[in-house]
């Protein structure tokens, strides 16, 4: 269990110090201390085993000193990270029945929330007597997922799942005892959170860096590299639009204060081919890795680019102890990604085991195809399928192929409804920096017409600011089929309509 390590590192290396914060820090002996204090509150609070405890928590060291008190006596942490707005708080803790928030928000309306809400407490906390070990449950925690294709649901991961996937993770990136990491990605993620675990469970020392990986500056950025080359970081997860402007807007600095980072992993969307060339290229002495899953279903598939260089455009093999399975294929081999292995969730919350096949197979919704080497390519989400006329497009397929394009910064490609064909490829695009728009809209469309099947070519065209993505990166395609259909200068086949 995590807790066990914990208290091993608090009584092999106390004065070792564990986590920090902006100018906070705490050594594993100070913040086993802070935990079995803060478990003593919730037994005050009326907390018991089995409860709910939704954290909403704004400073990482909080959230995590929660988490583990919550874990503590038994009762179950609903994680959510600070971003999220006060009404799926909300939702959150009616749909997992809570008994308490935990927070440090000042922004939650007590009276419209199903539960009681509590402020993180200060230093008094610590006349308490401590609790420990307390009461264990199976469960470690809850996690919603996205949402990205529906309602968001509470995922029940076990303490089994965690030690699996945890380990899975050190394993992947080969992390040793002597590793350094900062921590980038939110907590209320299976990213963020993961890292945790491998660094509690290796006793190695964490820096959490204050702001949130969506929203960084320029000036995030540099803080972050100046942290990793002052404090000799050797790793870090990230995402491929944070490497994308890292090697893009602050390439000498990262060659620079990178240089004695080991390896860096990505995850939550795609990484492009030529984006992973040039990492290997800007920093040849470290290894690049990426790995696919899913909140219920953490870390399935890994890969190594240096490695495999001719396999970049997949996601990777499966990890061990995890099978990978296609449904029903279609002749070109697509069809729903199955997987099974102990890192896959008992279930969601209230809805049982729903999202498994009879054979006890968990159905990602995901689209892929395995190739004759056992790599899994990743093509789309079943729900974001769009029909031509009875031919099937994969809106990712599209998207390579517009990303591709010099004048394309961003884009996201949906399906809007057609009284010919019954939908038809509309794609919003956001233009590179200094791209005149005249004409763009046909440039592309001839730039398709080369690259794609005829009917998979977008037939309108729209220019967005941004693409609207959830918090960690993924694109809310209801949201930009709403744009699309409210843009009145929408461009059909590359002409006004």
């Amino acid at each position: 269990m995590i807790l066990d390590y914990l208290e091993l590192h608090a009584h092999r290396q106390a004065n070792t110090t564990f986590l920090g914060e902006t100018e906070e820090s705490y050594s594993f002996g100070a913040f086993f201390e802070l935990v079995t204090h803060l478990a003593a509150w919730l037994r005050n609070e009326g907390v018991r085993k089995g409860d709910r405890v939704v954290l909403y928590l704004s400073r990482h060291i909080y959230h995590l000193a929660a988490y583990l008190a919550t874990m503590t006596l038994g009762a179950i942490p609903v994680h959510l990270y600070s971003q999220r707005k006060p009404s799926f708080v909300a939702f959150a803790a009616s749909h997992t029945s809570a008994r308490l928030i935990i927070t440090d928000s000042d922004s939650l309306d007590e009276m419209g929330l199903p539960c009681a809400v509590v402020n993180y407490p200060d230093n008094s906390v610590l006349d308490l007597d401590p609790v420990w070990p307390g009461e264990r449950h199976e469960v470690a925690y809850m996690m919603f997922t996205s949402g990205t294709t529906g309602t968001p649901k509470a995922v029940i991961t076990t303490q089994e799942n965690v030690d699996f996937v945890t380990r899975t993770l050190i394993g992947i990136a080969n992390i040793t005892v002597n590793d350094r990491e900062i921590i980038v990605m939110p907590l209320g993620s299976t990213g963020g959170l993961g890292h945790f675990h491998a660094n509690l469970i290796l006793g190695n020392p964490t820096i959490i860096l204050p702001y949130f990986f969506g929203a960084m500056d320029d000036a995030d950025l540099h803080h972050m590299l100046d942290v990793i080359e002052a404090e000799g970081i050797t790793g870090f997860l990230s995402t491929p639009g944070m490497l994308a402007r890292l090697t893009d807007t602050h390439r000498e600095a990262f060659r620079e204060k990178g240089r004695n980072l080991r390896y860096i992993l990505a995850n939550v969307t795609p990484i492009r081919d030529m984006l992973v060339r040039d990492l290997i290229s800007l920093l040849p002495h470290t290894r690049f890795y990426t790995y696919y899953g899913l909140t219920e279903a953490s870390r399935s598939v890994y890969h190594c680019f240096n490695d495999n260089p001719d396999k970049i455009a997949t996601a990777g093999l499966p990890s061990s102890g995890v099978q990978i399975s296609i449904d029903n294929p279609s002749a070109k081999g697509v069809g729903e990604v199955l997987i099974k292995g102990s890192n896959v969730m008992v279930g969601y919350w209230e809805m049982g085991d729903h999202g498994f096949s009879a054979s006890g197979w968990f159905r990602t919704g995901d689209l892929g195809s395995l190739d004759t080497d056992g790599y899994l390519t990743i093509c789309g989400r079943i729900k974001e399928n769009i029909k031509v006329d009875g031919l099937e497009c994969l809106p990712q397929d599209v998207e390579t192929v517009l990303l591709a394009h010099p004048e394309v910064a961003d884009c996201a490609v949906v399906g809007l409804p057609d009284p010919k064909t019954y939908q038809c490829v509309a794609a919003a695009i956001v233009p590179a920096i200094g791209i005149n728009r005249e004409g763009l809209a046909q440039r592309l469309q001839t730039h398709c017409i080369g690259s794609l099947e005829f009917y998979k070519a977008p037939t309108v065209y729209a220019f967005f600011e941004s693409i609207p993505r959830t918090d960690l990166g993924k694109i809310k395609r209801d949201d930009v089929i709403r744009q699309l259909e409210a843009t009145p200068d929408r461009q059909l086949g590359g002409v006004l309509g």
